[in-house]
């Protein structure tokens, strides 16, 4: 995975204004990866992750799932945690509902010269997976006056937190596509420099906001139907 140095210098030698080998000003690195974070709440704020469910946490500890605005209105509740596994859910109306997932036992055996194949009906085999790519929680701090915003990496498995992004830390969702990621970083911030986007980086760019929202990478999830 790249470290978000690493994407604002790349989308800075796309514009043009950042020699090969070379790493950008102070002043210009900072103003390329305040952009880079602003870019990230952008799409979660867009929806381009996918929409949110609010929830008002009543306990003392509260464990997220994904795909939540978590509203921390008292000091009671202290801890949110950001989980390694999470139930497959389907999202309806009402709100998260847990649904297990299955597999199919097939069991060959052979007795004398008969051999004898078993398929069993499809039986529960868990609950738990990780969570899935891009998950995003947000957690509005009105005790704090804070609002943090955590993304799920599908590659790296593991959260990443937004706002306290550092020059040293690994970008979020880098590891999709280090290029595509650093194009749109490079179109986001070329009013500031006065540069020109090249036909490569506007394709390039495309390519990752596609593969972002459509994210035809990972499996499935179940789309409850309206009747109007």
């Amino acid at each position: 995975m790249a470290t978000a140095r690493a994407v604002c210098n790349l989308a800075l030698r796309k514009l043009g204004v950042l020699g090969s080998g070379r790493d950008a000003r102070g002043t210009d690195m900072t103003d390329t990866l305040d952009a880079l974070r602003g870019m990230y709440t952008a799409w979660v704020s867009s929806g381009a992750f996918g929409r949110l469910w609010d929830v008002v946490p009543t306990g003392t500890n509260y464990t997220a799932t994904g795909g939540e605005r978590i509203f921390r209105q008292s000091a009671a509740t202290l801890t949110v945690t950001l989980p390694e596994l999470v139930s497959e859910c389907q999202q309806s109306d009402y709100g998260h509902e847990p649904t297990r997932y299955y597999g199919t036992n097939i069991t060959v055996s052979t007795v004398g010269d008969v051999t004898t194949v078993l398929v069993e009906a499809s039986q529960p085999i868990g609950y738990a997976v990780p969570p899935r790519d891009a998950s995003v929680v947000v957690i509005s701090d009105q005790v704090g006056g804070q609002t943090l915003t955590a993304l799920y990496d599908g590659h790296s498995k593991r959260w990443q937190t937004v706002e306290g992004l550092g020059l040293d830390d690994d970008a979020p969702r880098s590891d999709a596509d280090l290029q595509g990621l650093a194009s749109c970083l490079a179109i986001e911030i070329s009013d500031q420099f006065g540069a020109d986007i090249s036909d490569q980086t506007i394709v390039a760019a495309g390519r990752y906001k596609t593969a972002m929202v459509a994210r035809f990478g990972m499996r499935r999830e179940s789309t409850p139907g309206v009747y109007m």
